[in-house]
């Protein structure tokens, strides 16, 4: 155990999570306890939205040709509904890049529209893309201002958001999309051991597991079967020590509505009137009566989703409890980091020689400020124009060297947790409300049950720099040309 965890099975901690103070690990369901084959997933939500819209809107069967691009839309996107634009925004709030419909704006044009001061994602202008959930909707958004623009057709950008939104909502509701899964599981589910193992070690060592997901019983039952079942040696159910379903999050961290009691045989709902109690099924309730009704505090729960908001920000800020978060786009993103680490380097260092060349330049102006153009030196203007076109070439090669880093990202966006070279906005919210986050729940079987999680400390601006104290991150902030500008 912890003998050799390759990068992207690491967990990777916030803050200090001591998991001998737990006696309770929740998990979220979607996304994190069963594995979607995402594209596969997101493809069968987009012909389903694709032909509500027509069916139940009245939208031009035209449409009905467009195809689903499942790299277009990551997670932390935003959507300006009045505009048409989707933006990937930096921990400030600052759009560091735009795109209307599917085409890209240049730094100009994207500085025309939202200037050079953060936007407020508080106004409802702005909806958040904060699960993969959402990569259909996001595309279909984005798809349908192109059709609309290029073929001179009247529409609502705001009308038409609502219209997505609402066809997503319904195909989950009516169980179209579900209903699928529950007939062919093998389609849209990722089998994974590793999330079995985790799970199993954990109870095998005294911690109490509950499942609390927004999903219904009787898909629960479909998919935690599919997911689980072949690397048990007893029903799913079995692995837990209490389950919710219908959780109806993130509610069940806000209100306080009651619970049903759930048959486990038949899924069959009841009224009961005694405290909800280990061994049983629920659904609906909150999180207060849970915490009062099995002797728990906030601080011996840690519960683990993939829902940014829904799982982790809500649930944070409403009752404290420890929180993990599931990023699926870290297994290959952090290989990436890995494999690049040596041209992060050859970056920083350009950057360096950029600098020594910037001062040289300031020195330069400093000795001519007030000189008339004329009068200047002409031996200093020589050297200004040597140190110059040396920045240029320097540039040329870090431009090179960033290309060259950046191509085996998202090749829209770059990665998930960054925006440019700053933390993304979704990457900050990751920062300040998960304790720990991680690829996938089965890197967690990598770990003893009883570890001490420790962040490792981050570098402030003041802070000796790594790169010239013999040591070395990758997680390093350099400037870009882009950045310095």
């Amino acid at each position: 155990m912890e003998q050799k965890i390759e990068a992207q099975n690491h967990v990777f901690v916030n803050r200090i999570l001591n998991m001998n103070h737990i006696k309770l690990i929740g998990f979220d369901m979607d996304y994190t306890l069963a594995t979607y084959n995402v594209p596969v997933f997101e493809a069968k939500a987009y012909t389903i939205v694709l032909d509500k819209l027509i069916r139940e809107h009245g939208y031009p069967e035209e449409i009905g040709k467009l195809e689903f691009n499942p790299d277009f839309i990551i997670r932390g996107l935003v959507i300006d509904t009045e505009l048409g634009n989707i933006l990937k925004v930096n921990k400030y709030g600052y759009v560091k890049k735009t795109c209307h419909g599917t085409k890209f704006l240049s730094i100009e044009d994207q500085k025309k529209i939202y200037r050079t001061h953060g936007i407020d994602l508080t106004d409802p202008r702005y909806y958040i893309i904060h699960t993969l959930f959402s990569l259909a909707e996001g595309c279909i958004f984005a798809q349908l201002v192109d059709f609309f623009e290029e073929t001179k057709k009247p529409f609502s950008l705001k009308k038409m958001f609502n219209d997505v939104r609402t066809c997503l909502d319904d195909a989950h509701q009516e169980g179209n999309l579900k209903g699928d899964i529950t007939l062919h599981p093998d389609k849209y589910l990722i089998r994974n051991q590793q999330n079995a193992d985790a799970l199993k070690q954990f109870k095998k060592f005294g911690k109490k597991l509950a499942l609390i997901t927004n999903s219904d019983y009787e898909y629960s039952q479909v998919a935690m079967e599919y997911c689980f079942s072949p690397f048990l040696d007893r029903p799913w159910q079995d692995l837990f020590d209490i389950i919710i379903v219908a959780a109806n999050k993130p509610n069940f961290f806000l209100h306080q509505p009651k619970y049903l009691k759930v048959d486990r045989k038949t899924g069959y709902l009841s009224n009961f009137h005694e405290p909800i109690k280990w061994g049983n099924i629920y659904q609906g309730g909150n999180a207060k009566t849970f915490e009062r009704d099995l002797s728990l505090s906030p601080s011996e729960i840690l519960y683990l989703g993939d829902h940014i908001f829904g799982d982790v920000v809500t649930l944070k800020e409403a009752i404290g409890w420890r929180t993990g978060l599931i990023v699926e786009e870290l297994s290959k993103e952090v290989p990436v980091l890995e494999r690049n680490l040596e041209t992060h380097r050859q970056i920083w260092h350009k950057m360096m020689e950029k600098e020594d060349l910037e001062n040289e330049m300031c020195s330069l102006k400093e000795s001519t400020w007030g000189t008339p153009h004329e009068k200047r030196n002409s031996a200093l203007e020589k050297k200004r124009e040597q140190l110059k076109e040396k920045t240029q070439q320097i540039d040329e090669i870090i431009s090179k060297l960033i290309t060259e880093e950046q191509k085996d990202f998202n090749p829209f966006w770059g990665e998930v947790m960054r925006a440019g070279n700053e933390e993304s906005r979704f990457a900050t919210l990751v920062e300040r409300y998960a304790c720990i986050y991680m690829a996938s729940i089965g890197d967690l079987a990598n770990y003893s049950p009883f570890k001490y999680f420790r962040p490792r400390r981050r570098y402030l601006a003041h802070d000796p720099n790594p790169y010239t104290t013999g040591t070395t991150s990758p997680y390093e902030e350099i400037t870009s040309p882009e950045d310095s500008k």
